[in-house]
């Protein structure tokens, strides 16, 4: 798999997985994240270089809580035409669950295509309250781990995202571990800016939005350039209505095309 392709939905697990914790989910409010299932209908939008004639996608996101933590299943389905007429059809599906006080972590990645095969694997993660350390497993199909320092998972850093907008601040920079590239983490760097479109949905109008451009690098890398990078437009109450996702051989837009909001679980 390339590593724009695990990156694809940014963090955690997705580029849709903007996020701002809340201790309380017994109901929502203006503050809160609101539990929904979106979808995002994935058109061409450059091409460097004429690289790729065209490709067509969608990326499903499903927020959910079961009290305890947050759920996220994540689907992209992708398929690309190079000009060299080589077609790639690719779908990938990531699930993820983080504990609300941010120190566990799972993760399930599978993926499908036609030129990489089935792949995937399951792992977890926990933090350790002695020295803050991350300890990263792949439980299956093969066991491996790995101890991190000074890494956060994508809730946490989502967010500290929100909350820096909410503050009027416009950068962040983070490692930050999701479990879609297996036990690498990324350096992942945030520049938030106020959102001036107009056209904004109805039940969106009167919450607060912003222009989020995000960019993920290999951590220690020697190549400054970007494995990734997107720009969605978010509000605060955690719904992405628009993302753009720059893979430098070409660039897609993703559009809002269909949106539904869950019950709040009811949690003693």
């Amino acid at each position: 798999m390339r590593k724009w392709q695990k990156k694809v939905f940014g963090l955690s697990a997705s580029a849709a997985v903007m996020l701002f914790v809340q201790t309380g989910l017994a109901e929502q409010n203006t503050d809160d994240l609101l539990l929904h299932k979106a979808i995002y209908d994935l058109r061409l939008n450059s091409s460097h270089q004429g690289a790729i004639n065209s490709m067509g996608g969608q990326i499903t996101y499903d927020l959910t809580s079961d009290c305890r933590g947050w759920l996220m299943a994540n689907d992209l389905e992708m398929s690309v035409i190079y000009s060299t007429g080589q077609r790639m059809d690719m779908d990938l599906k990531i699930n993820t669950w983080e504990s609300l006080d941010g120190e566990k972590y799972r993760f399930t990645v599978k993926q499908d295509g036609n030129l990489s095969g089935q792949s995937g694997y399951i792992g977890k993660s926990s933090r350790s309250n002695d020295d803050n350390s991350v300890l990263a497993k792949i439980t299956e199909p093969e066991k491996q781990s790995i101890v991190m320092q000074d890494v956060i998972y994508p809730t946490a850093f989502l967010k500290e995202i929100i909350q820096a907008a909410k503050n009027g601040e416009t950068a962040l920079n983070k490692v930050v571990f999701d479990g879609t590239a297996e036990l690498d983490a990324f350096q992942a760097s945030a520049i938030v800016l106020p959102n001036e479109d107009k056209n904004i949905p109805s039940a969106l109008r009167g919450k607060a939005s912003w222009k989020v451009f995000l960019a993920f690098y290999e951590v220690g890398a020697k190549n400054t350039l970007p494995i990734q990078e997107q720009k969605l437009t978010l509000f605060e109450n955690g719904v992405v209505t628009s993302i753009d996702l720059d893979f430098g051989d070409f660039s897609v837009k993703g559009s809002l095309v269909d949106f539904e909001v869950h019950s709040a679980p009811q949690c003693e």
